[in-house]
């Protein structure tokens, strides 16, 4: 289980790489990342998403099924970051 800091990371490149107009401590560890509610993400920060994992945290993610897992919210990404060792 991540911890408070380790989500923190998560927001962190999820402002910085998906250029979102909102400080880290804005996002809920529970707000889904996609559809209308929450962050509101669509199919192209998707991509956005999937290379700021990667050149922040050095994990890739294998295939569409497995991004649907991790993408659900900070809480599932930041767990699954630590499960796979890019958060420490």
């Amino acid at each position: 289980m991540a911890t408070d800091a380790q989500k923190t990371k998560v927001k962190e490149m999820l402002v910085k790489h998906l250029r979102l107009r909102m400080e880290p401590g804005e996002i809920a560890d529970q707000a889904p990342l996609f559809g209308e509610e929450g962050l509101g993400l669509d199919s192209v920060d998707a991509i956005e998403l999937v290379s700021g994992v990667e050149q922040a945290f050095s994990v890739v993610i294998g295939s569409e099924d497995e991004a649907r897992k991790v993408f659900v919210n900070v809480d599932a990404l930041a767990d699954y970051l630590v499960e796979r060792g890019g958060l420490s």
